[in-house]
């Protein structure tokens, strides 16, 4: 079934994965650096860097979900969030 015109409205005002975590990190005044750093530490991952984090603000990776747990927490935002954004962007309507 076709989506109808309201669904593709609502996708298009809502903000894609990246772009949630990437206002959510500004709004916390970090750079990508930064919140490398608290991701490394929040996962007991030592390679999270901020070449990752541009990956999944640009949509072009997705983190896994022990990742998506530390962003979660890191970021302050509640994981489920970041699960629905998460899975939106597979539902996205292309243009």
């Amino acid at each position: 079934m076709a989506p109808s015109a309201d669904d593709i409205v609502k996708r298009l005002d809502t903000p894609s994965f990246g772009q949630l975590i990437a206002r959510r990190r500004r709004q916390l005044g970090l750079s990508q650096r930064d919140l490398a750093d608290l991701l490394c530490a929040a996962s007991g991952r030592p390679t999270v860097t901020r070449h990752e984090l541009s990956r999944y603000e640009r949509g072009i990776r997705l983190p896994r979900r022990r990742a998506l747990e530390a962003l979660a927490s890191c970021l302050d935002v509640p994981l489920r969030e970041l699960e629905q954004a998460n899975a939106d962007r597979h539902r996205r309507v292309p243009f």
